[in-house]
């Protein structure tokens, strides 16, 4: 817009209709022009020109007012109408950029007037100028979701990224596909971005092996492209390929959850549940679907007693089919150094945690010289 607003400088400072000759019209168009009476002059215009002739001197002087005009006013569909007019005229390339440049200005921040003045200029403009036109269609098309729009332009570098863009928003996976088969006919800087859609639409048309290594060789991956290709990874059961992608995963926040879980469920396939249980355990911090299942998971390790930690002897005194009813034994009648613990179904009062299990024999002989002859050894993770 920088160049546009130059241009436009350099446009406004020419005069736009000089001595109208005798012709009273042309006399009464320029006076309201010097006067500021834009609104009025830009309606004399139109009527000089309905009346007029194509061989006429003054017309494209005439033309010239109207739309300075026009834009002085901030008329957008008086602009609009008066493109719609001159489409049918045959106007020198000077004055119909002069149209371009006014138009521009005049719809900077309203896209489908943009779209109406570039679509104007375009059958005036110099070939070299016309890829910019056709980018400056695609990006507004774009903003606006015209997907259709953008698959009606000329196929150009520039343009292409676009393209891509819409065929994959329209759903049209296996046109990606063939589409970006040659990167040659893409800009540089938009390699990245046409990998990615190629990677997923490759995975959207049942080449999921294909679409992984097209999505891999991305530098650049979002936190999504990441977790599916962790997620295939895991399907495909190559679990040190999914490792690598979840703890990259892990460091981005809104996939903490899925990331440890899964890192989990890994180390959990491998029989290594001191370090799945870690995983579970810092998924299991998140109020997510994941955290519930690593929170599962890890009740059900420390039950299993499969979790490699600090283990400690104990002594069992009396096993009860329920929690209730072991509390209630503990509090009338265990000793003070006692506590309740799951064991399998049922809850059982321990006594003592010892490092060796000679320390838990003199313990277990005692409880039983004090009355609790059922007392035995067990061994239990410091963790469940």
């Amino acid at each position: 817009m920088v160049i546009v607003s130059l241009l436009l400088l350099f446009v406004l400072a020419f005069p736009v209709l000089s001595d109208g000759g005798d012709d009273k019209t042309l006399q009464v168009i320029q006076g309201l022009y010097q006067e500021g009476v834009y609104t009025a002059a830009s309606q004399k215009c139109m009527e000089y020109l309905q009346k007029g002739t194509g061989d006429d001197p003054y017309r494209e002087k005439v033309i010239r007012i109207m739309i300075h005009s026009l834009y002085k006013a901030g008329d957008r569909e008086g602009f609009l109408n008066a493109l719609q007019f001159l489409k049918k005229e045959k106007l020198s390339p000077e004055t119909a950029k002069e149209v371009f440049i006014l138009g521009m200005k005049l719809f900077e921040e309203n896209p489908e007037g943009m779209v109406k003045v570039v679509e104007f200029y375009l059958p005036y403009a110099p070939e070299e100028e016309k890829e910019k036109l056709y980018l400056k269609l695609a990006d507004i098309y774009y903003k606006d979701e015209k997907w259709e729009e953008i698959l009606k332009l000329p196929e150009t570098k520039g343009v292409n990224i676009y393209r891509v863009v819409a065929l994959y928003k329209l759903g049209r996976y296996g046109d990606v596909v063939s589409f970006t088969e040659e990167l040659g006919k893409f800009l540089p800087e938009d390699r990245e971005k046409v990998l990615y859609y190629r990677g997923l639409s490759l995975f959207r048309t049942g080449q999921e092996e294909k679409g992984i290594a097209v999505l891999e060789a991305i530098s650049f991956k979002t936190p999504e492209i990441v977790k599916l290709i962790a997620s295939y990874y895991l399907r495909e059961k190559d679990y040190l390929k999914a490792r690598k992608y979840l703890r990259i995963l892990s460091l981005e926040e809104g996939y903490k959850d899925y990331a440890y879980y899964y890192l989990g469920v890994i180390y959990d396939l491998k029989k290594d549940y001191k370090k799945a249980g870690e995983f579970y355990g810092k998924a299991s911090r998140y109020d997510t679907k994941y955290g519930k299942l690593a929170s599962q998971r890890l009740e059900q390790l420390k039950e299993a007693g499969v979790l490699d930690g600090d283990k400690y002897f104990t002594v069992r005194i009396i096993l009860l089919s329920e929690r209730e009813k072991a509390e209630a034994f503990l509090k009338e009648k265990a000793p003070e150094n006692c506590f309740v613990k799951q064991y399998k179904e049922y809850y059982g009062v321990y006594c003592g945690r010892f490092k060796s299990g000679s320390e838990a024999e003199k313990e277990k002989e005692r409880l039983k010289k004090a009355g609790f002859k059922d007392s035995i050894i067990q061994q239990i993770n410091a963790q469940n």
